[in-house]
């Protein structure tokens, strides 16, 4: 009996690998089957229109549906295809100007799995530095891992050429960085790689450095944003830069009933009807309060880092004004890291136990509602399924950080207490 369950955690992980690979490999098909010529009605096909014009030397004009709307048919593009226009920061078609050596099929394939190589770096770096218990096998942790790159959302970003992977990598190398007592290089990574591409994303991790008092961490993604918008100046032109934020103010591809944060919950359940936006908006700043919260709760309680972290993504992912499938990517690495949490926690020595096996559950859930909300147009109750996944992922947090807080364990481990500075 002994043996049977001390065998328990890798016969788990095994079938946890077996369905994460069987899963990842059905992505890879799916990739490999959209003949290149598709590329120019992906996603990143306005990214690469933004770059050619820039390299064209024609940088005032990549905020110019016009002018973007022929270098895409330039491109290969369909004449009657729907224009989804280049609504990045101007750093973001700066730092993919080399793809345009490239054609618009080869450089969406580079990018794609790019995208998918960093993500899985980010993976790999954050289970290097998470805290998992040393009587935890290899084999568990190559599970999680791989369960976490398995997310539906991995899947939309290989075939959509979206720039999640870097935004991943963001939050990857903040959780890192952190974990080593570097608080303001964490920042300047978070807002570094926020900044290039995803800004509203981190509304929510904001809120938590905020309320963690974690003000070194808050300069540095100051710096690294600044960092991020000279690029674009040097690189685009100040003209570029004062397009984007017109570009921004009035977005011409986020129909609001499509999201799958909180424009998507209320554009989904009421319409157009009067003070949908305000619903939203709301609904946003009481997300990004509760991730404030959170992180008074890891200022005073290090050692709860880490589920305190899981909480506030999730919830900077629901406050998210734009929010589609690919960027469900960002909750990877913390998943990772918040399971390694867990494994150590008393309730979890018969690896794994009731917790893990629910924040598991909800991962998987989380996939299934993105997958059926891409079908998902109908407007009225239950309204879109991802924004109340993602409710129910950060309460499942919220509800361990507050049971973890209560009682006052002798000898817990803590993370080093400049990352909660």
């Amino acid at each position: 009996m002994g043996s049977a369950l001390s065998e328990r955690p890798r016969w788990f992980a095994a079938v946890l690998i077996t369905i994460a690979s069987i899963v990842l490999a059905h992505y890879a098909q799916v990739w490999t089957v959209v003949p290149s010529s598709l590329a120019p009605t992906s996603d990143f096909a306005g990214t690469y229109v933004a770059s050619n014009l820039i390299r064209a030397g024609e940088a005032a004009e990549i905020y110019d549906v016009v002018a973007e709307r022929q270098a895409l048919v330039a491109s290969g593009a369909p004449v009657s295809h729907d224009n989804i226009p280049f609504e990045n920061p101007p750093a973001a078609a700066v730092v993919t100007e080399p793809l345009t050596l490239l054609s618009s099929g080869a450089a969406w394939r580079t990018w794609s799995l790019l995208q998918l190589a960093l993500m899985l770096l980010s993976l790999l770096l954050v289970a290097r530095a998470a805290p998992w218990p040393a009587s935890l096998p290899r084999l568990p942790r190559m599970a999680i891992v791989l369960v976490a790159l398995a997310g539906f959302g991995t899947g939309l970003l290989l075939v959509e050429g979206q720039w999640d992977g870097v935004s991943v990598l963001g939050i990857a190398a903040a959780y890192v960085l952190w974990r080593r007592d570097r608080p303001a290089a964490a920042g300047f990574a978070l807002g570094f790689t926020a900044a290039i591409a995803k800004p509203q994303l981190v509304i929510g991790v904001a809120a938590y450095m905020v309320g963690r008092r974690d003000w070194r961490g808050v300069g540095g993604a100051l710096t690294g944003a600044a960092v991020t918008a000279v690029i674009g100046l040097i690189g685009a032109g100040p003209h570029a830069l004062t397009s984007f934020i017109t570009a921004i103010a009035t977005p011409s591809n986020s129909p609001t009933a499509q999201m799958q944060g909180t424009s998507g919950l209320f554009g989904s359940l009421f319409g157009h009807a009067p003070g949908v936006f305000l619903l939203a908006v709301a609904a946003g700043i009481a997300a990004a309060g509760v991730a404030g919260w959170l992180g008074t709760v890891a200022h005073r309680r290090p050692d709860l880092f880490e589920p305190s972290l899981c909480g506030a993504v999730a919830l900077s992912l629901f406050a998210s004004p734009h929010l589609l499938g690919h960027d469900l990517t960002l909750l990877a690495p913390v998943l990772v890291a918040g399971l390694a949490w867990l494994a150590g926690r008393p309730g979890e020595r018969l690896w794994p136990g009731s917790a893990t096996l629910g924040i598991l559950g909800l991962w998987v859930l989380l996939s299934f509602a993105s997958l059926g909300d891409l079908s998902q147009n109908s407007v009225g109750l239950p309204g879109r399924a991802t924004p109340w996944v993602l409710l129910l992922t950060a309460a499942a947090w919220c509800a361990i950080v507050t049971g973890a807080a209560r009682p006052e364990v002798a000898g817990r481990q803590r993370v080093p207490q400049s990352a909660a500075a």
